[in-house]
């Protein structure tokens, strides 16, 4: 993305079956990172707990084109201390106000789920009781310490907060989005934003049972403690699965690495001890990694950013190593950066979609191609999200696309400025339905502010 030392753009699109990986950009903060809400089960309309892990601002590497901002303490907010589901009680109240463990409370419509993550508070043995006409909450699995994963979701359901606002999709500021579908619960993998120059430090994971809630399981890659050769700067995430093992792919101080676990939700651990992809390796940005399997089980790694800035090359049975060398496969007619590239497959067509412009302005948006082959070539056909002024919609891009497998039915997730008041550090997740014209064209995707109004099963 030939980004000066201000610079950042992002971009990506996700697609899953058994889930597809995708891509995104930077995001970086203000010193010194206050923690982000940690994950407490809904038992009722929706709750939420404190305190998951907080990233501090870690020194921020310069890279050739992007500055580091000096980073603040790297010292977390440590995990809140609640679990959802006490020992002896449980979330009860229509609103799903969270127990602290005394006596049974009544229970929301879907009772109340162990705390999964937080400050080691162990999950609720037995879970809150059903309020009237509710079912009973079941048992939460032990939240881990310090904001660690927490047990993904474990016989109780996520609650219907349907119509409504639902737009930003998770508390807080996100961006890059990657989303995933795993064993019939979705996860979103995104940038920890709100950071100058997007220096966070740390990922972390939201799960999801409905695309509507949403819980922040923790902490699943934290930089400096994890890596040894890189300390910042962590954007734009991408995962798949392979067998029983989860590969993560991550930004990392304008680099590119891998990193492995047996669980969607970590914790993640280094796979080769080196990047994967150096900085400004084959002539472009080594950031935005996005991760494609075909149909006949090639995987492809795209990445890339700045003008004339996709690649994409295959990865060896391994999942860490390169086959040959990236490959150029900026869509003709596209021009400026492109960033954030994201593969789908629908009905034997490939589709590219990728960021344009600078992540910092309101005009900054997603454009697609198509193909007969991931490798191309492609050419731009037009614009498919972009900002809506009357709606107070800026900024949007960093995309992935979830399909739904065994249906016809496409979610573009995405992040745009914070309303109010965002910009291209304060940035917000959000998700909305993407549909095509029945010639193959993706119809343009209005962005809006209530998102998604009713539950999608997986």
């Amino acid at each position: 993305m030939l980004i000066s030392s201000a610079h950042r753009w992002s971009t990506r699109v996700v697609v899953l079956g058994v889930m597809v990986a995708a891509l995104g950009c930077s995001s970086a903060g203000p010193s010194s990172a206050t923690g982000s809400g940690g994950a407490t089960g809904s038992g009722g309309a929706s709750s939420t707990g404190g305190g998951g892990q907080a990233t501090g601002g870690a020194t921020g590497g310069g890279g050739s084109t992007h500055a580091g901002g000096s980073g603040g303490g790297a010292t977390g907010g440590g995990g809140g201390s609640s679990a959802t589901g006490g020992a002896a009680g449980g979330n009860g109240g229509a609103a799903g106000t969270k127990g602290a463990g005394g006596a049974a409370a009544t229970g929301g419509a879907t009772g109340a789920r162990g705390g999964a993550g937080g400050g080691g508070g162990s999950g609720g043995a037995a879970g809150g009781r059903g309020g009237s006409g509710g079912n009973a909450g079941s048992g939460g699995g032990a939240g881990r310490g310090s904001g660690g994963a927490g047990h993904v979701d474990a016989g109780s359901a996520d609650a219907p907060s349907l119509a409504g606002t639902n737009n930003p999709v998770l508390p807080g500021l996100y961006a890059d989005p990657q989303i995933a579908l795993f064993d019939g619960v979705y996860y979103i993998y995104p940038t920890t934003d709100g950071f100058a120059n997007w220096t966070a430090t740390s990922f972390s994971v939201f799960s999801s049972t409905n695309l509507v809630n949403w819980t922040n399981r923790g902490v699943i890659l934290d930089l400096p403690r994890d890596l040894t050769w890189a300390t910042g700067h962590a954007w734009a995430p991408a995962i798949t699965r392979v067998g029983s093992t989860y590969y993560f792919y991550f930004c990392a101080d304008q680099q590119i690495g891998v990193a492995t676990a047996s669980s969607p939700t970590g914790p993640f651990k280094d796979a080769l001890g080196h990047a994967l992809i150096a900085t400004n390796a084959y002539s472009t940005q080594s950031i935005d990694p996005y991760l494609f399997t075909d149909d006949d089980g090639t995987n492809y790694l795209y990445f890339g950013s700045g003008t004339n800035g996709a690649r994409v090359v295959k990865l060896g049975a391994d999942m860490k190593s390169l086959v040959g060398t990236p490959a150029n496969i900026t869509p003709s007619g596209a021009s400026g950066v492109v960033e954030g590239s994201v593969m789908f497959k629908r009905n034997g067509t490939y589709y590219l979609q990728w960021s344009e412009g600078d992540t910092r302005t309101a005009t900054y948006q997603v454009a697609y191609g198509k193909a007969q082959a991931p490798t191309g070539p492609f050419t731009r056909l037009g614009v498919i999200l972009s900002q809506n002024t009357t709606l107070g919609i800026l900024g949007p891009g960093g995309n992935t696309v979830l399909a739904i497998p065994g249906r016809d039915e496409y979610y573009i997730v995405y992040h745009r400025f914070k309303i109010p008041g965002g910009d291209g550090t304060h940035r917000e997740t959000c998700i909305d339905r993407m549909s095509f014209n029945s010639d193959g064209t993706i119809v343009r995707v209005a962005p809006t502010l209530n998102g998604l109004q009713t539950a999608v099963a997986p």
